[in-house]
């Protein structure tokens, strides 16, 4: 019986996992620590990825030449054993920024601004298409750039488009294709071409389109600008990750807030005076993303003492944060219980107008802090009433602002 005990949990272990992996496998792009490519070559494409030398359209064959090179080595704190880097060419004097894509490039002029060239999801076709219904929070992405210009700007965008052959730019401003999108640039990391320098570049998805997300569509480039480019601009790309929410923005217990409440901190301690509410106690709690999950468990755990324990597990199912609240009702008589900060007490939060272009105002008094889905601070500052923050630089998407242990969501377009 042990023997056969051991193999069952052997057997349950490597379900789980593997159960875990193909989640997560669902939930992130392919290959997005480009580990596999087509063949040894110094000039494949990485698996499921397409370069120049995929591209259709009348100028395919003249575009084809590489653009790309597969690197071999691993970027600070990284675990694989290789990478991709894009770089800028010139074709008969016109300059071709480097491009890779999870769709396909479409090469129809020779004018670099031209709209006949764009990237394209081809649904009819597996190797320039890839199926994806997920709405991830944040796209994280490990970057390293130089350009001759300091001025330039790489891209890295991800678009979560419907059932249609999506093609960006040239679609980005029709809301009724395309369900998100993500989309950050950085300038020059590095001095020299033949320096690394990485850093991860973070940005939110904003979700203002109206499409039921079907595919993924990944674009990445040495300069946002078609043509702006020089021959010796060079991107180099690893480990894409999508990000997926598992935190709360706040627990209650009767109505009345946790006190001293922050999303990262896991673990509180609640005195009550009244022991019938150690099981009987209401609790709610607001997650920060609407796609995550809540289950809740209350233990006994002695005549004075009780445990809750919400565990939030995000969309990719991956993805879990717990948090465990003990409520105790051993206090001294001249103590009041704490822990918990009445809902009368609050002080007034607001932050208008939602969604917000430029101008965000922000009714509260104390710390603000602004965080992108990932729970990073993009901004922060002390409101003593009404005040004004300047939110026209941030990326489009979703944020979380808080003050005194309150927080509201608020949409930047």
């Amino acid at each position: 019986m042990k023997h056969r005990f051991i193999s069952i949990s052997l057997l349950l272990s490597a379900a789980m996992v593997m159960t875990a992996l193909q989640a997560q496998n669902v939930y992130q792009m392919p290959n997005a620590g480009f580990e596999d490519w087509d063949s040894e070559s110094l000039t494949a494409e990485p698996t499921h990825w397409n370069s120049f030398a995929t591209s259709d359209g009348p100028w395919a064959g003249l575009a084809s030449s590489p653009h790309h090179y597969h690197r071999h080595g691993s970027r600070p704190g990284g675990t694989g054993s290789s990478y991709l880097t894009i770089y800028t060419q010139s074709i008969l004097g016109i300059k071709a920024n480097g491009n890779m894509t999870s769709g396909r490039i479409h090469a129809g002029s020779m004018s670099a601004t031209s709209s006949d060239n764009y990237n394209y999801t081809e649904r009819s076709n597996a190797d320039h298409s890839v199926p994806f219904t997920a709405t991830p929070d944040s796209m994280y992405v490990w970057v390293s750039f130089y350009a001759y210009h300091t001025g330039s700007e790489a891209q890295v965008e991800a678009i979560i488009h419907g059932d249609n052959d999506f093609k960006a730019p040239n679609d980005v401003s029709d809301l009724s294709k395309y369900k998100g999108r993500a989309v950050v640039h950085t300038t020059r990391t590095t001095e020299s071409p033949s320096v690394m320098s990485w850093t991860q570049l973070r940005c939110p998805f904003g979700y203002r389109g109206t499409a039921e997300g079907r595919y993924l569509l990944v674009n990445m480039t040495t300069n946002n600008s078609p043509g702006a480019g020089e021959g010796n601009d060079s991107l180099s790309i690893d480990d894409i990750e999508f990000i997926y929410s598992s935190w709360l923005t706040s627990i209650t217990l009767d109505g009345t807030q946790i006190a001293g409440f922050d999303k990262g901190q896991l673990n509180y301690s609640v005195r009550v005076a009244d022991t019938s509410k150690l099981m009987t106690a209401e609790v709610a709690w607001v997650t920060e993303v609407d796609d995550a999950t809540v289950t809740m468990e209350r233990e006994r755990l002695d005549d004075t003492t009780a445990k809750v324990t919400l565990t939030v597990r995000a969309e990719d199912s991956v993805t879990v944060h717990q948090y465990a609240v003990t409520l105790n009702t051993t206090i001294h008589e001249e103590e009041e219980p704490v822990g918990i900060e009445e809902a009368s007490k609050a002080k007034a939060f607001a932050a208008y107008p939602n969604p917000v272009k430029e101008k965000l105002t922000i009714e509260a008094e104390g710390k603000v802090t602004i965080c992108d889905m990932a729970g990073s601070v993009v901004m922060e500052s002390v409101c003593h009433g009404a005040t004004q923050m300047d939110v026209s630089h941030l990326a489009a998407g979703m944020y979380i602002v808080r003050c005194n242990n309150q927080a509201t969501k608020i949409v930047k377009e």
